[in-house]
């Protein structure tokens, strides 16, 4: 019995579905290694199924295409121009569903295209075509749950990681808001004055001089009035101990931090400790010290009239003092600054030199005996000392501070001269 032959277009959609049952999706993703993670076992079984029943079509098609006398071809692999390697299985789960729905609209064109006294093969494409159908409604709804599941764990790890993110950028802003504070408040304990020795009331200029002006004498007055009061805190204040200068700081070897910040921790407590070994190792205050409750005269915002004010008054008090002093004054000289230290600058070199040259001038003016002063109705000023006037000549100073250290010279020596005109008259 000859075969009944099968027309061309009906053999080219059985030799297509064949090639798609043969090396079709389910094939492709068991040799593309795809991602696998806990919980894809349930689909991957769904798609052994479907390989199986893959293997079964493609075994049933070509026994249909043999019955016609006719061999099986298949053709190219229908994706072979997707990259499907190792991606993660319920994304390869929805592309086999993908699949199964176009290998029904494909069963459902080679149907249309069959004559119908070709019983044998629209049996064998119907019976193909409800397996298939049930195939992909059992795969569809893991498929999606797959999906779903992959979604919420990319979600969790994304939180995860803008949690950490977000609390290290909050301990870092906590850290650097702290090492702020402890570099502020470390900053105000070292720029705070410390508490000035009592004032010797005794050693301020009397309110009561006869001759003053008025203005002069409510000066005095304040000025008493000030020293009483510190001298009263001072009484009263109890010492404080020493603090820990590193307390409060942030510690550099917190977890977490980066280096950067450890670095900078690490100096911020270096610097505070250095400060207070400087601060523990500074010499006493003199008790005699008869200048330290007068106002500084280098205070910001006062006037030049007032400056001068509270330099006089300083020079008054240190007046008195040696005046009082009943021994004689230590060399000036020993205490003075090297002028041969190395790294200096020239001019400071010069400066120091000159210092040193005026202190022995001044010394040595001071030791010779000086001549008993005339009688006279009415004290006259005492002539300035040109010796400790300060010298024109001096390297390094400007024409102008050059031409008013000529001036005073000058007018000092004007000065000698009519003192002693008057002494001779």
């Amino acid at each position: 019995m000859t075969a009944v032959a099968l027309p061309p277009e009906v053999v080219a959609h059985l030799n297509d579905l064949f090639t798609r049952f043969t090396i079709g999706a389910a094939t492709y993703v068991f040799e593309s290694d795809p991602y696998e993670v806990d919980g894809d076992e349930p689909v991957l079984e769904r798609l052994r199924e479907v390989l199986a029943e893959d293997q079964s079509h493609a075994l049933l098609l070509a026994h249909l295409i043999r019955m016609h006398d006719l061999v099986p071809e298949a053709g190219v692999f229908p994706y072979w121009h997707r990259d499907l390697n190792y991606l993660t299985v319920p994304y390869m789960a929805n592309f086999v569903a993908e699949s199964l729905e176009e290998d029904l609209r494909r069963i459902d064109l080679a149907a249309e295209a069959t004559p119908e006294d070709l019983r044998t093969v629209h049996a064998t494409l119907r019976t193909v075509r409800q397996e298939r159908a049930a195939r992909l409604e059992a795969l569809r709804p893991v498929a999606a749950e797959a999906l779903e599941r992959e979604a919420r764990a990319y979600q969790a790890a994304i939180d995860e990681i803008r949690e950490t993110r977000e609390a290290r950028i909050a301990k870092e802003k906590a850290a650097e808001a702290a090492a702020r504070k402890a570099a502020q408040a470390a900053k105000k304990a070292a720029t705070a004055k410390p508490a000035a020795a009592a004032v010797d009331v005794a050693s301020l200029p009397d309110p009561n001089e006869e001759g003053i002006s008025a203005k002069e004498k409510a000066k005095r007055t304040m000025m008493i009035k000030r020293a009483q009061k510190k001298a009263a805190e001072a009484g009263a204040a109890a010492p404080a101990a020493a603090a820990d200068p590193t307390a409060g700081m942030p510690d550099p070897n917190e977890e977490g931090i980066s280096p950067k910040e450890k670095a900078k921790r690490t100096m911020m407590i270096k610097r505070a400790q250095k400060k207070a070994a400087e601060a523990g190792a500074a010499p006493p205050v003199a008790a005699a010290d008869l200048t330290a409750g007068m106002p500084d005269p280098n205070e910001p915002g006062i006037s030049p009239k007032e400056k001068a004010k509270r330099t006089m008054m300083i020079k008054r008090a240190q007046k008195k003092a040696a005046e009082s002093a009943p021994a004689a004054a230590a060399d000036p000289i020993a205490e003075m600054p090297d002028p041969n230290e190395p790294g200096i600058s020239p001019k400071e070199r010069a400066k120091r030199t000159m210092m040193i040259k005026r202190a022995q001038k001044a010394a040595a003016s001071s030791s010779a005996p000086a001549p008993a002063p005339a009688p006279a109705p009415a004290p006259a000023p005492a002539a300035p000392d040109l010796a400790s006037m300060p010298d024109p000549d001096e390297p390094g100073i400007s024409p102008k501070e050059r031409a008013k250290r000529t001036m005073m010279i000058k007018r000092a020596q004007k000065k000698a001269a009519e003192d002693a005109d008057k002494a001779d008259g």
